[in-house]
């Protein structure tokens, strides 16, 4: 992928993004920005950073975890141990003009990659830096999640051990807030000319997630202690029933509606109305309908467990009951009616060495944009070249050689 091969038309096409992060956050954060139109360098050290390798691998040992992470950017390897490459680093951050200046790392105990020091080289430099822990320590997103309480409300309501999700939840919310911080800091210093530094924490995307859904203050004012409820939908009514096949489908409803058309479906309106009678209650009301959850779903239970699979997905598709099947990974990614093949946002990529496999644009859509069709991963260092030349004006050590070489061929004096 060449310069030209970037969504140049994008609504963020005049920026230009140094991204020198790794794993999860910073790079989930410089690849929404990329798909936007966004210039992106990843630069990685010799060799490839960490995340280069990770799994999930391809046959050929390429890390499909990368490629999925760095789409639609251009790849820079440098020497990030010399001072040749910190420079190259430093020269890449100072190029003029309002979209240039602007860097995205996670890195720790490096100083030359401080917002103090590369401001040197750009005063109104954007600097935007995630880390661990807000005293600027270690940590990952499992670590992390480890200390919100959820691993202890997680899973079957009898285990005593935590259990962990596998999604790194705060790792792309932190991503999320990175790339909004970007746009920001960036409005900002157009209007200000005044550069940003910017530092965010997964810790503190964490503790303010679960304190803006109320997890905090249900803590501090009710003394609550939340415990494991399984399937269910904490708050409202959601609970997960069996086929007779072995099927699994998860059932919610939010709503008075989406109860009513429940009960319409499982034929259980009389069952239902003689405990709203006995007990003095009203399933209509959300709070009734999570408190009586297991009575309730004892009454619907034995109409799932009637019917098999098939029938019971014709039956939810004809209702207003909200509802989806359970259903593995593989039938996500490649079942005809999954979620992936459904979304209109998948291509085919062919990335080298890989092969072909389906890869999402943006999934923000516009009216006034279309984003372009989706982009592999670059392969690492492949644009090393191109980017200094068209950022610096220079040429790596390597190819100002095969030039030489080939000048020389050219006018005859290396015979």
């Amino acid at each position: 992928m060449d310069s030209s091969q970037r969504a140049a038309d994008g609504p963020l096409a005049d920026l230009h993004i140094v991204d020198l992060s790794s794993y999860v956050a910073g790079p989930s954060a410089t690849m929404t920005l990329a798909q936007l139109g966004a210039d992106v360098i990843r630069i990685d050290p010799r060799g490839g950073a960490p995340d280069t390798r990770r799994m999930p691998l391809a046959p050929d040992g390429s890390s499909l975890y990368w490629a999925g992470l760095n789409r639609g950017k251009r790849s820079l390897e440098l020497d990030l141990r010399s001072e040749e490459g910190k420079s190259t680093v430093r020269r890449l951050l100072a190029v003029g003009g309002q979209g240039h200046g602007i860097v995205v790392t996670n890195a720790v105990g490096q100083n030359w990659l401080s917002y103090e020091e590369l401001r040197r080289v750009r005063p109104d430099l954007i600097h935007v830096h995630l880390a661990g822990r807000s005293d600027g320590s270690s940590a990952v997103d499992y670590t992390i999640n480890a200390e919100t309480g959820l691993p202890f409300i997680t899973g079957p309501v009898n285990m005593k051990e935590p259990v962990n999700h596998v999604l790194p939840a705060w790792d792309l919310l932190a991503g999320l807030h990175a790339a909004l911080a970007v746009l920001t800091a960036e409005r900002m210093r157009r209007a200000t000319g005044l550069g940003q530094s910017v530092s965010l924490n997964l810790a503190d995307v964490a503790a303010t997630t679960l304190a803006q859904l109320g997890y905090v203050a249900d803590v501090v004012v009710n003394g609550a202690h939340r415990r494991r409820e399984g399937n269910s939908l904490y708050g409202s009514y959601g609970c997960d029933f069996a086929a007779s096949d072995g099927g699994r489908f998860m059932i919610v409803a939010l709503t008075a509606r989406h109860w009513k058309a429940l009960v319409a479906l499982t034929g259980t309106q009389h069952a239902i109305a003689g405990i709203e009678s006995s007990l003095g209650i009203n399933f209509a009301d959300e709070a009734v309908r999570y408190k009586y959850r297991d009575l309730a779903s004892a009454l619907f239970a034995p109409w799932f467990a009637r019917l098999n699979s098939d029938e019971t997905r014709a039956q939810l598709k004809a209702s207003s009951v909200l509802w989806s099947e359970y259903r593995s990974v593989e039938q996500m990614a490649t079942a005809p009616d999954g979620i992936v093949r459904q979304s209109a946002l998948f291509d085919d990529v062919d990335h080298p060495g890989i092969g072909v496999y389906p890869a999402p644009r943006s999934a923000t859509t516009m009216s006034g944009w279309s984003a372009p069709a989706s982009r592999p991963a670059p392969l690492l260092g492949q644009h090393s070249d191109e980017i200094l030349a068209e950022w610096l004006g220079t040429m790596t050590t390597e190819a100002a050689a095969a030039s030489d070489a080939l000048q020389l061929s050219a006018d005859g004096s290396g015979r």
